[in-house]
């Protein structure tokens, strides 16, 4: 309550609607009832619809009746005036009058920038000219200015501030620095010949969807009025400049006001405003700018508008029906009150975030923005961007924040934000930086957040209407408790290896000793993420043990399938009987149970190739690709387990796989170790061991915490929610990440270091059905948690020194000794 008070103290004039028709607190009790327990921070993403405002479109909806308004019907003619009242509403938004301007509906703000890029007067003499804090959709009328002979540049604007931190209006407070020039038809005219003839286009964001910094909308008459003393006489200055801002983020909360400032085109993204509909943009278009350049000449005679000229088909007259009720919602708060609302939320993220310091006294938060700290600042949005660094100065990976925040219930964003421009701007990333980054492998989306020392992408927080002080206060906690705070398990000596070392195999057996434990369980799962059976004895393949994960489940369009994306496959069993080798599978979904003859080709169909990305690193810096050549089923099993998992898909086993080739972390190719074992299905090794007392410890933990914070019964694990191979038992918790090889029975193998854990332990089964929870995940990430990878249990493979001591005759059996060397 005092870090409340202190907020309020600070931030009280500007939080929370004091003077608007509710409170922030009575419209998260009535509209937002489904954010109970979720600390919702993407809103540059999308931000999230009202209840009472779906309920009021069910309600027109369901009331109403709207036919086609290519009609002439009393329906359709409802339709019409709608669709008109709503195209009135979006230019009333932006302060537009009906004289100037035009509002075009289409299928999304990026629809809406293709129409400018498709229909602007590019000539050879034309010039585009954006700044780099771009969308890639905004990027995407560069195409179409380049392929008709126009010259493209980007460029960096910095504007002087006063001492609020707003921006100076003048032309003199501007600095432009431009980027090198592209073109692609340069013989069709040289620069001497540029004339003032020609359509030009300046393109910016009204709010940048990477750092959160707006533009001024004094640009728009600098750049139209005094293009040539700002690009310093130029020649790609000459000419008509016409001006398009993409207002799809900051249109939110900060509308540009085209009765004061003469912007020719603005692109307009609905459910970046208020949620719902989805797949509706606008562009609004200035009458002049019609009539000039993208209209055809004889448009009026042919139509009764230019709306109508640009709209192909059929509009979406239902979500425009729709975004009416979406307006009063922003009427009623008044958008001036909700930009103080979520500034201040800003501001207040981004102190507390800069304050923060790890114990030797470095910074643990980098923040990517040029604007002032001051809530009086007109330069700053809703976004607050940053990375987190580790108390040696090295970064923490922005997929690490991204995977910790979804188990504290917090969804946000991280990557570039499809903003290459402001991303590489901001990281201080080179064009040597993103081609080496582009070589080894990275794009939008995968896990490489940092490469060669630097950040790929950034962690994006966002704040909405909406959005309170609490969500900000637990994002605060999480950053304090998960990143500026070390766990004091790492000061107690637990040994956590993400991957072993090269280490001599020669002479393993005078070094191990006994550990302590003994093996207490085997378990093989024979399908690919499907439940899998325990023994007490079983037979070894130069694989791993006999059969397991032999087999798999394809998606017709050539997915693997796992409890990742299908969490039910869990609840398929399977069971392997020896004696008549055949494969028993069951599912609650399925009649009968469905029975496979392992030593038969009598159901196979067919033989496939495909390849697969080993999901672990080598010690020697690799990653492996392994071709797999499976033999298929007929139709008549792959309908069982379509059935089985509620999609079509096809089952599939292996019958050979190889090492074909492998791809380091910095993209280069290389020879692969190990070419002649061969490897089932496995992610990252033959075998996976957990310890009991490892698993009693974390079980001690949940325990705690649940008691802690008072919250239902305890959340007990069982080991096989780890999916093991082997469990042992005897010795100390955590024991088994000092090992480096180890024996059990005669059998020798090595550690590759710790299993990564992902969601999939947090799915359980409750009364047949499969559940999710934030446990054991959460409580592991507290205590186990080592450069982004939270480890639990150790991966196994043969000791390769001892891999001709194997034979055909080799069995692990319940019982046996563990005998291990450590670190």
């Amino acid at each position: 309550m005092e870090d409340k008070e202190e907020f309020l103290k600070e931030f009280g004039d500007y939080y929370g609607y004091p003077n608007g028709p509710k409170t922030i607190n009575e419209i998260r009790a009535t509209e937002f009832k489904r954010l109970k327990d979720t600390v919702y921070l993407d809103h540059a993403g999308a931000t999230l619809y009202s209840e009472l405002q779906m309920e009021a479109i069910f309600k027109d909806l369901t009331t109403s009746v709207y036919g086609n308004p290519h009609s002439q019907s009393d329906s359709s003619s409802t339709t019409s005036d709608i669709v008109r009242e709503a195209r009135q509403q979006v230019l009333d938004y932006c302060n537009a009058s009906p004289k100037d301007y035009k509002c075009i509906f289409t299928s999304g703000a990026t629809a809406a920038l293709k129409l400018v890029g498709e229909n602007f007067p590019w000539s050879c003499k034309s010039t585009f000219m954006y700044t780099m804090e771009n969308h890639n959709s905004v990027l995407g009328i560069r195409e179409y200015a380049l392929n008709q002979g126009a010259a493209a540049f980007a460029v960096d604007i910095k504007e002087a501030v006063d001492q609020d931190g707003a921006s100076r209006s003048s032309v003199n407070s501007v600095k432009v620095s431009q980027h090198p020039v592209q073109r692609r038809n340069e013989a069709e005219v040289l620069e001497g010949e540029l004339t003032g003839d020609a359509y030009n286009l300046f393109a910016y964001p009204s709010e940048c969807n990477f750092s959160g910094v707006r533009f001024s909308l004094d640009l728009v008459n600098i750049v139209k009025q005094n293009a040539e003393k700002i690009l310093k006489g130029s020649p790609y200055s000459k000419g008509r400049w016409m001006v398009l801002i993409d207002a799809a983020k900051g249109c939110a909360t900060q509308p540009p006001d085209l009765s004061i400032y003469p912007v020719d085109f603005v692109a307009i993204s609905f459910y970046k405003l208020f949620g719902y509909p989805t797949g509706l943009g606008a562009l609004i278009i200035r009458n002049g700018t019609v009539a000039a350049s993208i209209a055809d000449i004889d448009f009026v005679r042919r139509r009764d508008g230019v709306e109508e000229h640009f709209e192909d088909g059929t509009i979406s007259f239902l979500s425009i029906a729709s975004i009416r009720h979406g307006f009063k919602i922003f009427n009623t708060l008044t958008t001036s009150a909700m930009c103080r609302h979520i500034m201040s939320l800003a501001m207040f993220l981004k102190k507390k975030l800069l304050a923060f310091r790890h114990e030797n006294g470095e910074s643990v938060c980098t923040l990517y923005d040029n604007t002032s700290l001051k809530v009086s600042s007109h330069d700053s949005g809703s976004i607050v961007s940053l990375n987190l660094k580790r108390p040696d100065g090295s970064w923490f990976g922005y997929r690490e924040v991204e995977k910790l925040a979804s188990l504290s219930g917090i969804q946000l964003r991280t990557g570039c934000f499809c903003n290459p421009g402001a991303c590489a701007k901001y990281l201080g990333l080179s064009h040597s930086d993103l081609l080496s980054n582009l070589e080894a492998g990275h794009v939008c989306w995968d896990d490489n957040d940092v490469i060669n020392g630097k950040p790929t992408g950034a962690v994006r927080v966002s704040f909405g209407y909406m959005s309170t002080y609490e969500d900000a206060k637990k994002f605060i906690d999480f950053i304090r408790s998960s990143f500026v705070s070390i766990p004091s398990e790492f000061k107690k000596g637990y040994l956590l290896r993400a991957k072993s070392n090269p280490y001599p195999t020669e002479g393993i057996e005078n070094r191990l000793s006994s550990s302590g434990c003994y093996l207490k369980s085997i378990t093989i799962y024979p399908i690919k993420s499907c439940a899998g059976f325990s023994v007490q004895s079983w037979p070894l393949s130069s694989a791993g043990l006999k059969y397991d994960r032999e087999w798999l489940l394809k998606s017709w369009t050539g997915e693997i399938l796992t409890q990742k994306k299908v969490p039910e496959m869990s609840l398929i069993s399977t069971f392997i009987d020896l004696n008549q080798q055949i494969l028993s599978v069951e599912s609650p979904c399925c009649e009968g149970k469905l029975q496979i003859k392992v030593d038969s080709d009598s159901y196979l169909c067919g033989k496939e190739e495909f390849y697969l990305h080993s999901q672990r690193l080598q010690h020697n810096g690799y990653f492996s690709i392994i071709r797999y050549e499976v033999r298929c089923y007929e139709n008549e099993i792959d309908q069982w387990f379509s059935n089985a998992v509620g999609q079509p898909c096809s089952l599939v086993r292996c019958c050979h796989s190889q090492y074909c080739s492998t791809l380091s972390n910095n993209g280069s190719m290389g020879m692969c170790r190990d070419v002649d074992s061969r490897v089932n299905f496995a992610n990252e090794a033959p075998f996976l061991l957990i310890s009991e007392e490892s698993v009693s410890d974390l079980n001690n933990r949940l325990c705690s915490n649940t008691q802690k914070h008072s919250v239902g019964a305890p959340a007990y694990v069982n080991p096989m929610r780890f999916r093991p191979n082997l469990v042992i038992s005897g010795g100390e918790p955590y024991a088994e990440d000092g090992w480096r090889n180890l024996k059990i029975g005669n059998t020798y193998f090595t550690s590759l270091g710790g299993c990564n854990r992902c969601q999939m332990i947090n799915f359980y089964h409750q009364t047949g059905q499969v559940k999710k929870t934030s446990e054991p995940l959460a409580t592991l990430a507290s205590y186990r948690r080592v450069k982004g990878k939270i480890l639990f249990g150790i991966l196994l493979r043969y000791d390769p020194g001892n891999r001709a001591g194997l034979d055909t005759n080799s069995w692990l059996t319940v019982g046996e000794e563990v005998h291990s060397n450590s670190e």
